[in-house]
């Protein structure tokens, strides 16, 4: 899959979750209300928010792992020894650790998804050890403090009980746009790497 029709995986659902919410808006705001739905908007909201969160880092998972495999099928058909590259990066090395097969560098989903989250400053610091500058593109700065400031208040509502009374179904809307602009941004850096 290509980084491309991976974001627009994620794109299809964050679109069908916008009709999603539209549909629990307007059973609040027609001329007879969902009972349902007026007695339970701040559920409603909060489920939506959690929601949009979930999306993000299950992008940003997918598209780490994905570069990383193909960073190691890089190295892979590169066949490098083993040995030469722990010589040059350790300096001093041990017997044990010597063997003769090629090089391999396995990173698995946990390993990422330990050290990736929603927040923006763990998504730079992972991709710069990948070697992508995110910080660099415009519309991923653009984009970058709200997404912390919904991540923020996403882990308030599950770890602190945040009622997120301050939140309408219009908010959502507006993240689920900024979060597909910042995600976008994300792919466009991942795809300059791999088009090098």
């Amino acid at each position: 899959m290509s980084n491309s029709s991976l974001f627009k995986k994620y794109k299809d659902l964050f679109l069908s979750l916008k009709d999603i919410i539209r549909s629990s808006e307007n059973r609040v705001v027609c001329d007879n209300p969902d009972e349902l739905f007026i007695d339970n908007i701040n559920f409603f909201v909060k489920s939506y928010l959690i929601s949009i969160c979930t999306y993000l880092e299950a992008y940003l998972q997918d598209i780490a792992y994905q570069y990383v495999q193909s960073i190691n099928q890089r190295i892979s058909k590169a066949s490098i020894p083993n040995n030469y590259v722990l010589w040059r990066m350790l300096k001093e090395v041990k017997q044990k650790e010597l063997n003769y097969q090629e090089f391999n560098i396995e990173i698995t989903r946990k390993e990422l998804s330990d050290n990736l989250s929603g927040n923006p400053y763990k998504t730079i610091s992972l991709f710069r050890y990948l070697g992508i500058d995110l910080v660099s593109e415009e519309e991923f700065q653009r984009c970058k403090s709200l997404v912390n400031s919904v991540v923020i208040k996403r882990n308030n509502i599950i770890h602190h009980n945040d009622r997120a009374m301050d939140i309408s179904f219009s908010d959502l809307f507006h993240y689920i746009d900024a979060f597909l602009m910042y995600m976008k941004a994300v792919d466009k850096s991942v795809s300059k790497i791999e088009g090098a």
